[in-house]
């Protein structure tokens, strides 16, 4: 098998042809996220309610990046795939019985690659319902068993990627994934539980942790991050003290904050009451 300059100049060509493709295609794809991500709620099928209660702008910005990630991915498999056909057949390998016999061989390497199709479909599925997207808090789980909680970093037809609160980065196959844990989707929770000294005034401990609500809702800082006003229940009662529980809704990714601020808040309120916690 001899290789002649013109062979070498039409793979040259070849290559040259398919990194532009594919930075065209990713510029195309990334130019029509970037205007879909403009796009009025009601074009995207969001009624304007979703869009306030949810936070619907930050959701779909996170779906369409995630679309663009495994397009861009997808991108690159195709095109690679036709030009390294183009090259092997510039450098005189048959392709047209490798095509022919991909049939045969398609059915011997599917019992092995019964997993991968797996992984491939559940991928499909993620994304057409939306179960998670980069940038959203997850906890990922298989039977019985948590597999990764994190950060989705990518998302792929195969892989999902998560960056745990270690640091560590987990590469978890989809077909592996049976349940989802997403803690960015639609609202949050913010909790805060206080224990108080046997005896204490449980009517007054409550309008406390309300009326220390109502002004932290007020501020401008966290009046768009709280969706609704607090719920305060009696959690336990016993001998080492009375236990309430404080929640709130809240926007997806807000309700630490939130509940960091009740906390250091609920400490000055009390004092000043001269409620004592235990």
């Amino acid at each position: 098998m001899s290789i002649t300059a013109d062979n070498l100049l039409r793979i040259l060509v070849i290559l040259l042809v398919a990194i532009v493709l594919t930075v065209v295609l990713r510029f195309v794809v990334a130019r029509v996220i970037r205007r879909l991500g403009r796009l009025p709620a009601r074009q995207l099928g969001v009624s304007n309610s979703a869009k306030i209660v949810l936070g619907q702008p930050q959701r779909m910005g996170q779906r369409l990046q995630t679309f663009q990630s495994v397009l861009n991915s997808t991108i690159a498999i195709v095109i690679g795939s036709v030009a390294l056909l183009m090259i092997l057949a510039e450098l005189g390998v048959q392709v047209a019985p490798l095509l022919a016999s991909a049939g045969v061989v398609g059915v011997a390497v599917a019992f092995g690659a019964q997993s991968l199709v797996r992984d491939i479909i559940s991928g499909v599925f993620m994304l057409v319902e939306d179960q998670y997207g980069v940038g959203d808090r997850v906890e990922l789980g298989s039977t019985g068993a948590v597999m990764a909680a994190g950060t989705v970093e990518q998302v792929t037809l195969r892989i999902t990627t998560v960056r745990d609160d270690d640091g560590r980065v987990w590469h978890i196959r989809n077909g592996e994934v049976m349940r989802v844990a997403n803690e960015s989707q639609g609202w949050s929770h913010a909790v805060a539980q206080v224990q108080v000294v046997p005896g204490t005034d449980i009517a007054e401990t409550r309008d406390v942790m309300t009326r220390v609500t109502t002004q932290l809702r007020a501020e401008e800082s966290y009046s768009d991050a709280i969706l609704d006003d607090a719920e305060v229940r009696v959690e336990e009662i016993s001998g080492a003290g009375i236990t309430l529980r404080w929640a709130v809704r809240t926007r997806p990714g807000q309700q630490w904050r939130v509940a960091s601020a009740m906390r250091r808040r609920l400490t000055t309120a009390f004092a000043e009451q001269g409620i004592q916690l235990v």
